[in-house]
């Protein structure tokens, strides 16, 4: 199952090359910093992922957000093109194309103004073979190997699904009445989505939550960082995969807490975020009615936190009692251990603020 040298030296390449253009050519250096301090603590700590690819999985795929905030910007843009990026995204978790992709991809990005896409591509397509030809060396059984290349596609595709529906809301919800019609259009059926279901500002939080908590990558992170975990056997890992696939929504719970982690103050620069969908539902507004920017900022960050207190606690209860079910499997210290850190991280992107605002 492994791939020869040459091929994990070319995704190792290429890796190296797509870091180089989204830490030179987006945010400070600073914020890299930050990022790469909250992934160590993330996937380092317990599962001990090298920083080449807790780096990549947590720090530099905020390049993705990056690229769907760009695409946000044109005016034109079209709910086929944005679903056309979205597919070519989702075409690097799968080795075949991701392969196949290298030698292309390595070229385009010797451009010093390659195309953003190009990037994010080369990111995901690079982890995938890299995975893959992990996994392998280690011993992973072709079965196992394909468990964790079917959960790494389902938790992309939640991603970058989540930040194109959440790309086309935003643009209706800037646009100008005359073009607001037109821009409504592309949501299609996902219009109700432009009004908050409950009518109270936590079921407004919550909702929000539930649409868009993947946006903050932390489910890629993990998942995309388990084939380089060492701390990991194949036999904790096939175990590991096993509970993340299952109802327990352990992945979810720790998306919801960490995309809130970063909400629970108010940031009247974001046109849409926790605060302002629950302020939409108390107020039964359409999002479409919603400034952001005029909202009462100090109130919103009283309530996020009242929320916050509730919603963190229940969350880690929830989290800790799917450690607790594992008995005294030899995972249980590794999962208890990264309960831990995602408690630490949790509570520094609180303390953190807005700036800089690195995903974990």
């Amino acid at each position: 199952m492994a791939e020869s040298p040459e091929t994990t030296s070319a995704a190792l390449k290429l890796l190296e090359r797509a870091r180089h253009h989204v830490r030179t050519r987006s945010r400070s250096e600073s914020y890299y910093q930050a990022g790469d301090r909250f992934s160590e603590l993330f996937l380092n700590r317990t599962f001990g992922v090298e920083p080449n690819y807790y780096q990549t999985v947590g720090t530099d795929y905020s390049a993705i957000d990056w690229l769907y905030e760009e695409l946000g910007q044109s005016e034109a843009l079209s709910r086929q093109a944005l679903d056309a990026v979205t597919k070519q995204l989702q075409e690097m978790t799968h080795p075949g194309p991701a392969l196949a992709a290298l030698g292309p991809l390595q070229a385009a990005l010797h451009s010093p103004s390659c195309a953003l896409l190009d990037v994010c591509r080369a990111l995901l397509g690079a982890i995938t073979v890299l995975g893959q030809d992990a996994l392998g060396a280690r011993g992973a059984p072709a079965a196992l190997v394909q468990k964790w290349l079917a959960l790494w596609s389902d938790r992309v595709w939640k991603q970058n699904s989540q930040q194109a529906r959440h790309t086309l809301l935003i643009q209706v919800m800037r646009a100008s009445p005359e073009d607001r019609p037109g821009r409504m259009a592309e949501l299609g059926e996902e219009q109700d989505a432009l009004s908050a279901r409950g009518t109270h500002f936590e079921q407004g939080v919550h909702e929000y939550l539930e649409r868009y908590a993947e946006t903050g990558a932390t489910s890629v992170a993990l998942v995309g960082g388990l084939p380089f975990a060492d701390a990991l056997t194949p036999m904790d890992l096939e175990k590991l995969l096993g509970l993340l696939r299952e109802e327990s929504d352990f992945l979810g719970s720790v998306a919801r807490l960490l995309r809130f982690a970063q909400d629970v103050r108010f940031d009247p620069s974001e046109p849409l975020n926790s605060g302002v969908m629950g302020y939409a539902a108390e107020h039964r507004q359409r999002l479409t009615d919603i400034d952001a920017s005029r909202l009462p900022r100090e109130e919103l960050d009283t309530r996020l936190k009242r929320v916050w207190v509730d919603d963190s606690a229940r969350i880690r209860r929830e989290l800790d009692a799917v450690v607790a079910a594992l008995g005294d499997e030899a995972l249980r210290p590794l999962l208890q251990g990264f309960v831990q850190s995602v408690w630490a991280v949790a509570t520094r992107l609180v303390e953190a603020g807005h700036d800089p605002r690195p995903g974990p």
